[in-house]
């Protein structure tokens, strides 16, 4: 079955909170399923990342001990195993947004734009994370249970406008920014300008803190294993 399996268990999810969530919110469930789909999809690959680039390179070590190369190849392996399984999930999130009226070619292209940017914040999660999970074993557990919460108080399954007036919760929140540049226009609309400049500022951000702990810890990295 190999990567069917992804498929299958990312569609069952889905239309099951999908029936679920629109009997709850009142939501037609034509114009519900394609948010959620989107929206576990891309929430499925950000907590991946988050979580597994905490033993990028502790899940590497008896390669790290034995052959001389750029730890980066470590990034790199945990960032293209998570873009294979996104990309395998994203297939049923596609599937609904063709049967329920698929998606402008302008669209299409500000997803594929929102998309990138998403795969930019990879480039400085895993190394960050990474270099600090190396030296601090019990990191995992603490992203783990931090991304339980974030799942439920992030637009993931519910739409930011069901706050009734709170949405500066969702706001505040930089995951759902994230996940807004891609699941807006993939629904349909247009992200907010506010949203671009979030996940901006954000990247250049952990792409600086990213490069002066790696340029400053890297060398360490063996003796933290």
């Amino acid at each position: 079955m190999g990567p069917l399996w992804l498929i299958a268990t990312t569609a069952i999810f889905v239309i099951a909170l999908a029936f679920v969530y629109s009997t709850l919110f009142k939501v037609a469930l034509a114009e519900y399923l394609p948010f959620i789909a989107v929206g576990v999809v891309l929430w499925n690959f950000i907590s991946a990342i988050c979580a597994e680039s905490v033993m990028a390179f502790v899940e590497s070590e008896v390669y790290i001990r034995q052959i001389r190369r750029s730890p980066f190849v470590y990034v790199f392996r945990v960032i293209s195993r998570n873009i294979i399984v996104f990309l395998n999930q994203f297939l049923v999130a596609a599937a609904v947004l063709v049967y329920f009226g698929g998606v402008s070619a302008f669209n299409i292209f500000l997803a594929g734009f929102g998309i990138a940017l998403l795969f930019l914040q990879t480039l400085w999660i895993v190394p960050l994370v990474g270099l600090i999970g190396a030296r601090f074993r019990d990191l995992l557990p603490i992203i783990q249970s931090a991304l339980q919460i974030c799942f439920f108080v992030t637009p993931v399954i519910w739409p930011a406008k069901a706050l009734a007036g709170k949405e500066w919760v969702a706001l505040a929140n930089p995951f759902h920014h994230i996940i807004d540049i891609v699941r807006m226009p993939l629904l349909g609309g247009t992200p907010a300008f506010a949203s671009y400049i979030v996940v901006g500022v954000m990247s250049i951000l952990g792409l600086a803190a990213a490069h002066l702990f790696y340029s400053r810890f890297r060398f360490r990295i063996i003796y933290w294993l």
